[in-house]
């Protein structure tokens, strides 16, 4: 084989990699989209139950409302359609019925839609997420820390703080609660956020007393986290500083969760949080195979006077 010829099957196998698509692959999701689908219908079940508390009041539903639009969008229909047309339709359909019982006032009505939704909510999870990834302990933790991390951004809205409670750099390392052991009450101006980041903190706790039910193994580091997981709930009952909470979670819980269940990069300013279960797609091996390709093809076409 000459080497024009190879220069020129090299040029199709580059070409072929870089438009390479396979609907196998599409959404077939990895760790961390996984332990994001986990999370998600446990923030949407949060959200819908406080829709629930607040049948009639407007502003409060409004606030879920929204809420929920974060966690449930046109994209994730789209992609639910794509595994089960069923729940493509009963999801948002049953989201919004719930919204409209609740504004129209009609507990009853918001009691069954949150049942049901529950329910495809629940039927959703072995659709979306594969077996061996449910049965993950790293990506169930990364779920539990995924949540936790949408408690404290609720509670930085709730504060109309410019603190960033998920970056463990913001934190006050040399006063507060770190070093007198005191905690200084703060003030809630948004109340709707508050009950929201109580809320999602205790759907997080729940996720893990779950988790550590399935992993008793780990009981040393189980109990750690449970009670530092108390204690954040506790805190955002009594209405903590930031530096307080911030505390409970990336000195607290954070570190006894990476060690034990092998989570990296959830703390700090990271946001590429990768569990230790990756996955390497046929799309991402042949971009590989097509760099190589280019640095090859360039030197036959070098020689060659290409």
């Amino acid at each position: 084989m000459n080497n024009k010829l190879i220069a020129v099957l090299l040029s199709v196998i580059i070409a072929s990699g870089l438009i390479y698509t396979h609907p196998a692959f599409a959404h077939n999701f990895g760790g961390d989209a996984s332990a994001t689908w986990l999370a998600k219908m446990a923030e949407i079940k949060t959200e819908i139950g406080l829709v629930a508390k607040h049948v009639g009041d407007k502003n409060a539903i409004n606030y879920y409302s929204d809420a929920l639009g974060e966690y449930w969008n046109v994209n994730d229909t789209r992609e639910m359609g794509e595994r089960n047309t069923l729940l493509q339709t009963e999801i948002p359909s049953t989201i919004n019925a719930t919204l409209s019982d609740a504004l129209a006032g009609n507990q009853n009505a918001v009691n069954i839609d949150v049942s049901k939704l529950n329910g495809y909510l629940d039927e959703s999870i072995p659709v979306r997420v594969d077996a061996s990834k449910l049965d993950n302990s790293t990506v169930q933790a990364l779920a539990v820390v995924f949540v936790q991390k949408e408690a404290l951004e609720k509670y930085g809205i709730a504060l109309n703080t410019t603190t960033n409670l998920n970056d463990m750099s913001q934190m006050n390392m040399s006063g507060g609660s770190m070093s007198n052991g005191m905690s200084m009450s703060s003030t809630i101006v948004n109340q709707n956020a508050y009950e929201n980041s109580i809320g999602l903190a205790t759907a997080a706790q729940s996720m893990f007393n779950d988790l550590a039910t399935k992993y008793p193994g780990q009981s040393d580091a189980n109990a750690k986290i449970s009670t530092a997981f108390t204690k954040l709930v506790q805190d955002l009952n009594n209405k903590a500083d930031v530096n307080t909470i911030m505390t409970d979670v990336h000195v607290h819980i954070h570190p006894v969760m990476i060690s034990a269940y092998n989570i990296q990069g959830i703390d700090g300013t990271t946001t590429n949080t990768v569990p230790a279960v990756p996955e390497f797609p046929l799309p991402a091996l042949l971009a590989v195979v097509s760099i190589a390709g280019v640095v090859v093809t360039t030197r036959f076409r070098s020689r060659l006077g290409f």
